[in-house]
């Protein structure tokens, strides 16, 4: 363990729907040294539960029949509750396809689904220092599959200038990143809610996406992770 994390334990809450998985995992982790478990439940029941205190969520990757898109929700409505919260998915199958996918969610690192006990000991501890550790065939994957590329970075800014979004509508967006509902959006910019929806639906319409959680992700890649417009 490293030496700046001896006298700090981590404080972790753990999210997960099957309640052998989350309630033996926090035994397993209390056992460790530099780990604080603050409690572990269910999907339903974390807005309600998790404590301003985490450092980190340890949450369970998704189940049989869900989307990308569930986890992206779930990671957002983490980030609204603390910000500096860091955010471990596990379970995941250690693909090119799948760890890509979290980091589009917005997931700070990941544990696969083969890992031990020390391993995902490891993960928390790293992502605590903002490091990520992957094996060499996935960073390779990554790297070419993330756009380092010059026509990937032309593409993206072709698309942004073919389609710039107005102040009002980046205002708007900023909002939807931050989890705000179509009535809070409205309050928040003193116009009515069908204005708010207008907007809403004009920038789906010029990011060619049908969600408003495909919009938040798509700007992301665009402006960055925690844009913002003031």
């Amino acid at each position: 363990m490293d030496s700046s994390l001896a006298a700090l334990r981590i404080r972790v809450f753990i999210v997960s729907n099957v309640r052998l998985l989350r309630e033996g995992l926090a035994t397993l982790l209390r056992e460790c040294p530099s780990i604080e478990v603050l409690g572990a439940v269910s999907v339903q029941d974390t807005l309600s539960a998790i404590t301003m205190t985490t450092d980190v969520a340890l949450v369970d990757s998704l189940s049989p029949g869900e989307s990308e898109m569930v986890m992206s929700d779930r990671v957002m409505a983490l980030r609204n509750l603390c910000t500096r919260m860091r955010i471990v998915a596990f379970g995941i199958r250690e693909t090119a396809s799948e760890v890509l996918a979290c980091a589009a969610a917005g997931v700070d690192g990941y544990v696969p689904m083969d890992a031990a006990l020390g391993d995902m000991v490891n993960a928390i501890e790293n992502v605590v220092r903002g490091e990520l550790v992957c094996s060499p065939k996935v960073a390779a994957s990554l790297y070419h599959s993330i756009g380092f590329s010059r026509a990937a970075i032309a593409n993206r800014t072709a698309m942004a200038a073919a389609n710039p979004l107005t102040t009002r509508e980046l205002q708007v967006a900023d909002l939807m990143n931050r989890g705000c509902a179509t009535k809070e959006i409205a309050w928040r910019l003193g116009v009515r809610p069908c204005t708010a929806k207008n907007h809403i639906r004009n920038i789906l319409h010029k990011l060619q996406v049908r969600r408003r959680g495909q919009a938040v992700a798509k700007l992301r890649t665009l402006i960055g992770e925690h844009f913002s417009v003031g």
